[in-house]
């Protein structure tokens, strides 16, 4: 199979594919072998051998037939290179040196790929090997809007003011929290050419989270010139780049003006509409709610059906859940969504 065959790269061109494309995030979550694996080494040992790493990325692809393959890591991979420490629990990654203060982002290095991401690196390498002339390869880093979160949280955002660290930068200590976002824009631009050296077809970023907690005033501020920076750097590479992000703040930025071959939304907007926000002009790619594949199969249909009905508004549409995979959801249930999807 060629380029040309791989429907999500059809898709990603602006052209409407033979069937509608289908991915989702954290895709091997509910593979019954990534369980196993997660058993034996725990996600974070996953992660860090790029064999077991490079074998979940590959394992949806055979299981389930999703149309493109997503890098399998965890965000603050690449992170630790910088300095950061990161301790890794059942309830999430904990930063044991948040970076809070002008001489905390002082300290943070920029590491050359080939050193601090190693194994991600290696990891992709392994996957492309095993991908070739199948489905696409999607690598990916984080917004720095995101990333910066976690940091300045000191891990995931939760609780009742999940971003209080890093909205109060935002108005008491700008100046940081910008040299920040810089740092880690300066990061990924330096990841993006790497992982497309190791093989990745497609560039991803995605930016969760702290993005659909934002005014659009600060989202033009703190957000949008690093994404428009990062845009520029995969564009110069020539492949095609998938921007994820969570909200609807940044539907109302000039996002849709920077090129971006596929944007995708979550699930509290209407595809219809956030269509139209980008000018019926832009490929989508969303947006079917994560807890609706435990609804009995007539009304995953349903919803199925409605959102490919809107997504026809678009130059084309690649479908796939607007968040994450819940980690329980029955793996029976997503292969019929994607057999589903492709019988459309």
């Amino acid at each position: 199979m060629n380029n040309e065959e791989m429907i999500y790269l059809t898709a990603a061109r602006g052209e409407r594919p033979k069937k509608i494309p289908i991915v989702i995030e954290i895709q091997m979550a509910v593979c019954p072998g990534f369980k196993e694996l997660q058993k034996k080494y725990g996600f974070e040992g996953i992660c860090r051998n790029p064999e077991l790493s490079a074998q979940c990325t590959v394992m949806p692809i055979v299981d389930l037939g999703f149309d493109a393959a997503i890098h399998m890591s965890d965000l603050l991979i690449p992170i630790e290179a910088m300095g950061i420490r990161v301790k890794h629990t059942v309830n999430g990654p904990l930063i044991e040196n948040p970076v809070r203060t002008a001489a905390d982002v002082e300290k943070l290095i920029i590491p050359d790929p080939q050193d601090g991401m190693r194994v991600w690196l290696e990891a992709l390498s392994m996957a492309k090997r095993e991908l070739t002339g199948k489905v696409p390869l999607i690598g990916w880093v984080g917004g720095p809007l995101s990333t910066a979160s976690f940091l300045v949280e000191g891990g995931l955002p939760t609780g009742p003011n999940p971003f209080h660290q890093i909205k109060t930068m935002m108005y008491t200590e700008p100046e940081t929290l910008h040299e920040l976002l810089s740092k880690l824009t300066q990061l990924y631009t330096r990841f993006i050419p790497a992982q497309i050296d190791a093989g990745a077809d497609v560039i991803m970023i995605l930016d969760l989270k702290a993005p659909a907690a934002i005014s659009l005033r600060d989202y033009q501020e703190f957000a949008y010139p690093y994404i428009r920076e990062m845009v520029r750097s995969v564009q110069a590479r020539g492949v095609p780049l998938l921007f994820a992000s969570d909200g609807t703040t940044f539907l109302s930025s000039p996002i849709a003006d920077l090129g971006i071959d596929i944007i995708g939304v979550d699930w509290t907007v209407e595809l219809g509409d956030a269509i139209g926000k980008l000018g019926r002009k832009q490929v989508i790619q969303g947006n079917l709610e994560p807890y609706c594949l435990f609804a009995p199969d007539h009304v995953i249909e349903k919803r199925v059906r409605e959102i490919v009905e809107a997504g026809k508004a678009a130059p084309a549409h690649v479908f796939s859940l607007g968040g994450w995979v819940l980690m329980n959801t029955p793996f029976e249930k997503v292969k019929y969504l994607v057999d589903l999807v492709h019988s459309l």
